[in-house]
C-alpha cells in the first residue's frame, strides 16, 4: 500500500472503535445487524445539532435549520438497500440541513431483502410528490449516500420520465450506480482493508435487485442523463465505489449538465457518519450546502 493510500490516522482513531463492534449482515436474519447500526451511530450527533430542530411526521424525519428557507431536501440513507435508517444517518442530515439552509426530510424506505426493487422507489416517488405538493414552487432536492445515492439518482430519472415532479438538484455522496465490479477502485480498495468490500457490494446488489437483471432505475449503467438536474457529487478516495462517482461526473459533463465533483483524500466509504467528529466529513457537507445556496443565487 502506498503512503498516499493510507487512511488518515485521525479518522481511524475515531472510527475504529465502532468498526470493531459492527455486526456482519445476515440476509436470513437482518434485524440484529440493523439494531447494531442504530446503537453504534444513533448517538453520533451532527456538528450543527444545536441549530437544527428535529421532528417525525408519518414516515419522515424532518431536520429544520434555524432561519430555514423554503424547500426540502429528500434524503435517502445508505446501507446497501438493506441496513440503516434515519436514526443512523441523523448526523449527516442535521449538518446538511444547517449548511444548506433547507429542511431535510429523511425517508425510512422499505429495505431489502424483504422489499426488493422497485418497492423503495415506489414509496419514494410518492414521498417526493407529497413534499412537492406541500411547498409548491419551492426547491426540491434529492440527496443520498451510497445505496441512497443510487436511489436518489434513479428516482430523479424516474420522475423526469414520468413528468410528474420537478427535481431542482441532486446531492450524491459515494454512490453505487453500476452493477460492475471490475473498476480500478474495486481492484484497489475492495479487498477489505478499507471497509466496504467488492464481495459485500455483490451481495447487496443481489439482494436489492433480486430477479431483475437490469432495471431501468436500479442498475444505472445505461442511464440517460439528459434532462437530469444539476448535481453535487462527493466521493471518498479510498472507496471501492470511487470510480462510480467519476463515471457519473464524466457522463453529466459530457451532456452539459452542471455538476461539482469533490473527492476527500485518505478516507474510506462511509466516513460521513462522523461529520460531527471529523472535520473533513463536515467539510464535504459544508461544500454541498454552499453549492445549493449558490445555485439559489443564480438567475
Amino acid at each position: 500500500m502506498r503512503s498516499d493510500e493510507a487512511i488518515d490516522p485521525e479518522f481511524l482513531a475515531i472510527a475504529a472503535p465502532r468498526a470493531a463492534l459492527t455486526l456482519p449482515f445476515d440476509a436470513s436474519a437482518p434485524e440484529p445487524a440493523r439494531r447494531n447500526r442504530r446503537e453504534l451511530f444513533g448517538p453520533v450527533s451532527g456538528r450543527m445539532a444545536a441549530h437544527v430542530q428535529t421532528e417525525r411526521r408519518d414516515d419522515l424525519a424532518f431536520f429544520t435549520p434555524d432561519n430555514a428557507r423554503p424547500g426540502y431536501i429528500l434524503y435517502l440513507h445508505g446501507g446497501g438497500w438493506a441496513l440503516c435508517d434515519t436514526v443512523t444517518h441523523a448526523a449527516v442530515m442535521t449538518d446538511l440541513a444547517a449548511t444548506s439552509g433547507l429542511t431535510v426530510a429523511g425517508a425510512d424506505y422499505p429495505l431489502a431483502p424483504e422489499h426488493p426493487y422497485p418497492q423503495a422507489l415506489d414509496m419514494l416517488a410518492e414521498t417526493a410528490a407529497r413534499l412537492a405538493a406541500e411547498n409548491p414552487g419551492a426547491p426540491l432536492v434529492l440527496a443520498g449516500d451510497s445505496a441512497g445515492a443510487n436511489l436518489a439518482l434513479g428516482l430523479a430519472a424516474r420522475l423526469r420520465d414520468a413528468g410528474s415532479v420537478r427535481v431542482d438538484a441532486l446531492v450524491l455522496f459515494y454512490g453505487c450506480y453500476r452493477r460492475l465490479f471490475d473498476t480500478e477502485s474495486h481492484r484497489l480498495y475492495g479487498g477489505g482493508e478499507f471497509g466496504l468490500t467488492t464481495e459485500g457490494m455483490r451481495v447487496y446488489w443481489d439482494l436489492y435487485l433480486a430477479s431483475h437483471s437490469a432495471p431501468a432505475y436500479g442498475d444505472l449503467t445505461k442511464l440517460d442523463v439528459n434532462g437530469l438536474p444539476p448535481c453535487f457529487i462527493g466521493a471518498a478516495a479510498l472507496d471501492c465505489l470511487r470510480d462510480d462517482s467519476t463515471w457519473l461526473a464524466d457522463r453529466l459533463s459530457a451532456a452539459g449538465i452542471p455538476n461539482a465533483h469533490q473527492s476527500v483524500p485518505a478516507v474510506p466509504h462511509g466516513f460521513l457518519h462522523y461529520t460531527g467528529l471529523y472535520p473533513p466529513a463536515f467539510g464535504l457537507l459544508d461544500a454541498a450546502g454552499q453549492w445549493l445556496r449558490d445555485r439559489d443565487r443564480q438567475p
